[in-house]
């Protein structure tokens, strides 16, 4: 089941995959708390196996934090996320969105209908991206 949660609900899962090895303070993303910001959570019986963050802005939207519990990857919970938060962002009329995803995630959101913009750079230390877009036909 999917459903909205807090930016705090999403911490233990941005440590446990997303920041790896990093200090504590690094499962905060600025925007978490905006009015504008959504967060979903995956959840098997009571506990949150994925998250994705949105935050919005104007017709643009910016997906942060997408991730799966080790134990749950590869069974579909991550593009069920995607789905509902651009279901989401379409009744929001949102135009276009937009991310920084991992090198290894990229195959992964071109399935999804993203395309890659531009070059492969390193967010250090978490390591290399691509900027990846989706549009929404009006």
């Amino acid at each position: 089941m999917i459903k909205r949660i807090s930016p705090e609900e999403t911490y233990l899962l941005r440590r446990e995959i997303l920041r790896k090895n990093l200090p504590q303070e690094s499962h905060e993303f600025n925007g978490d708390f905006d009015d504008q910001t959504f967060h979903l959570g995956y959840f098997v019986e009571d506990r949150i196996v994925g998250i994705i963050t949105v935050l919005k802005n104007g017709e643009i939207a910016q997906i942060r934090g997408m991730a799966v519990s080790e134990d749950y990857q590869g069974k579909g919970i991550g593009k069920k996320l995607v789905e509902k938060a651009e279901e989401i962002l379409r009744e929001a009329q949102i135009q276009k969105i937009w991310m920084n995803a991992r090198e290894t995630a990229a195959e992964f959101y071109e399935k999804l209908g993203y395309k890659i913009e531009g070059e492969l750079f390193n967010i250090k230390p978490i390591g290399f991206h691509y900027v990846m877009t989706k549009y929404f036909n009006s």
